[in-house]
């Protein structure tokens, strides 16, 4: 036994501290002074009796017994969770906070009007997203520090559980002004598979090599030359979804190329109900779009 209380507000406070690497990170997630959390802290390690962290100058390096710690934690801030929403079901409420993170091209395209509804439907939730790559997405599910990241799937995710969210295609956009034209130069994306899966399907069904204007490593970007005139884009239609009056498909023959948009998470922790409706809502927004 502890020879002080055991304060969970200190425990996350540390907790939050390891998952997002510093103090200062968690004071900000939890609205107090860094101040606050060094204090905490130390007081958690007088009740386990216990060195958490290497106290050094502006370092956070948790120790072992700091890390095991944490590792055994999150199953109690799990259960708390679970026991949060449980109170909350029969109100038919959502609320809380969810956090997650996304492409840049999805957040500008398809996360403002499903956030819109969030704010009408749900007022008490609190939503907090970042932007990053696939790559840099899984690493923060991997480290606990987003309940779930909104990706395609052109990379290996057989380590997460998924939620699909929406099924599309890459395809070849032209502004509607000049619809009509042929031979406009295409305007794509940096060498990518899908990228590669259009240049062999063009080289196939018009028996030649494409004309490449530029390339752009944004589909935001490229959709704005697009809409400019400058010549016909490649990028997935979900970009295309809101351009619907200034776009439309470019009229040449080649194979639109498939993709699916998901929702990953952690295989070890069930995703929460915050999330989950979120999710659904989400989900149902692209549909009617």
């Amino acid at each position: 036994m502890s020879k002080l209380p055991l304060n969970l507000i200190y425990l996350k406070y540390f907790c939050d501290a390891v998952r997002l690497g510093s103090v200062s990170a968690s004071a900000r997630e939890n609205f107090v002074s860094q101040s606050a959390i060094s204090q905490g802290i130390s007081q958690l390690e007088k009740a386990l009796n216990k060195q958490l962290v290497t106290h050094q100058t502006n370092r956070f390096n948790p120790t072992q017994e700091g890390l095991v710690v944490f590792e055994r934690s999150k199953q109690v801030f799990s259960s708390i969770s679970e026991l949060e929403e449980s109170l909350i079901v029969d109100e038919g409420t959502i609320s809380g906070r969810i956090e997650f993170a996304c492409m840049h091209s999805f957040a500008l395209a398809l996360l403002p009007k499903c956030l819109q509804k969030v704010k009408l439907e749900w007022p008490k939730l609190h939503v907090n997203f970042r932007l990053a790559h696939t790559d840099i997405i899984r690493d923060w599910i991997k480290k606990d520090q987003i309940h779930f990241g909104i990706v395609l799937d052109n990379e290996d995710l057989s380590a997460f559980d998924s939620f699909e969210i929406y099924q599309g295609e890459y395809r070849l956009y032209v502004a509607k002004k000049l619809v009509k034209e042929k031979n406009l130069p295409l305007i794509l994306s940096e060498e990518r598979t899908e990228t590669n899966l259009l240049k062999k399907s063009w080289k196939k069904k018009q028996q030649k090599e494409m004309k490449v204007l530029m390339e752009v490593s944004s589909w935001e970007v490229i959709a704005n030359l697009t809409e400019a005139g400058l010549g016909a884009g490649f990028f997935p239609d979900y970009v295309a979804l809101k351009r619907k009056r200034y776009l439309a498909d470019y009229p040449a023959d080649y194979d639109p190329i498939p993709y699916k948009i998901y929702a990953v998470f952690s295989k070890s922790k069930k995703l929460d109900r915050n999330s989950q409706a979120f999710l659904e809502l989400l989900k149902e927004t692209i549909e009617k779009f």
